[in-house]
């Protein structure tokens, strides 16, 4: 009898501290779920908020896509533009994505990769084969390249993406010296920004308080600059990871000022804060509707609908955030 109450008494024991044990084992659990999941939950559900909409792929009225350049959406006249580059022509689609017309200056369009219109109706084609950018006033039936005269360059300039701000001023990538070409809404230039990392230069994008997005997809970099031109700062590292680079080749800023950077390899859009901290990622390699193969461009208008040119798979993918 006394050998069977020291058992029980040591069984007793056993399960106490098993039970202790167990506990500080679920309070661990439950703070490292209060420390980590906050910073994710958010990003899942905004993720959950992308949603795939519609995609652009060829019509009856245009024919096939050619290698498409960029896109650029009008707020003020709610059109889509496409540059199709192999096809020497612009597109113009409605608001709900219905071709509108074909615009190729009777011949005279060469390889136009970049596209912006602005309020006075002009737009604004990048043709770097011929090293130009086109002025194109549908008001006058006029076309004009932009006056590079007079700006210093080490290099020939060698334009690339384009964008315009509320204010009317062009913004043009000069891939050839690493920097950023200032335009007024006049057309003078104004200045230059030498864009540290700027290896690889390959887009910029402008948001409505006049500061200054560019990518370097060699460095693998997104900077930011303020309105008198100086670095805020930069952020990007390359990788394979969450929130890493292997080759961006776009970026756009969303209603919300979060910062989308489109990477053509990983078939991904990957989403930050302005602090340049990763939030979330959405979409994946692949040939169905919502997926990316080789994408190749990426823009957001005010509605926040995002389009994003899939080279791959010949089409331009619309989602909505």
């Amino acid at each position: 009898m006394l050998i069977l109450v020291r058992f029980s008494d040591g069984w007793r024991g056993m399960v106490k501290k098993q039970m202790v044990r167990k506990q500080i084992y679920v309070a661990m659990f439950v703070l490292m779920a209060l420390l980590v999941l906050p910073k994710y939950s958010l990003g899942w559900q905004k993720k959950e908020r992308i949603k795939y909409v519609f995609s652009i792929t060829r019509g009856k009225d245009f024919g096939s896509f050619g290698l498409l350049g960029s896109v650029f959406f009008s707020e003020q006249k709610q059109r889509l533009y496409v540059a199709d580059a192999t096809n020497n022509r612009i597109l113009s689609f409605g608001a709900d994505f219905n071709f509108l017309a074909e615009f190729n200056a009777d011949g005279a369009l060469s390889y136009p990769v970049s596209i912006v219109r602005d309020k006075r109706g002009r737009l604004f084609l990048s043709e770097p084969s011929r090293g130009q950018v086109l002025v194109v006033s549908l008001v006058k039936h006029a076309i004009s390249p932009l006056d590079f005269s007079g700006i210093p360059s080490e290099n020939n300039i060698y334009p690339g993406n384009l964008a315009i701000d509320v204010s009317g001023k062009l913004y043009v990538v000069d891939k050839a010296n690493q920097r950023i070409l200032i335009f007024d809404a006049d057309l003078k230039f104004k200045k230059q920004i030498l864009v540290k990392y700027g290896r690889g230069l390959e887009d910029v994008k402008v948001d409505d308080n006049g500061f200054v997005y560019t990518l370097s997809t060699v460095d693998g970099k997104i900077c930011i600059f303020d309105k008198e031109g100086k670095l805020v700062f930069s952020f990007g590292k390359r990788g394979n990871g969450h929130g890493e680079f292997l080759f961006p080749v776009s970026l756009a800023i969303g209603p919300d000022g979060l910062i989308y950077v489109l990477d053509r390899h990983k078939s991904k859009v990957m989403v930050f804060n302005k602090k340049g901290q990763f939030m979330f990622e959405f979409s994946e390699f692949g040939w169905r509707e919502g997926r990316l193969y080789l994408p190749s461009y990426l823009y957001i208008n005010r509605a926040g609908q995002i389009f994003i040119v899939d080279q791959g798979n010949n089409r331009i993918s619309i989602f909505q955030e």
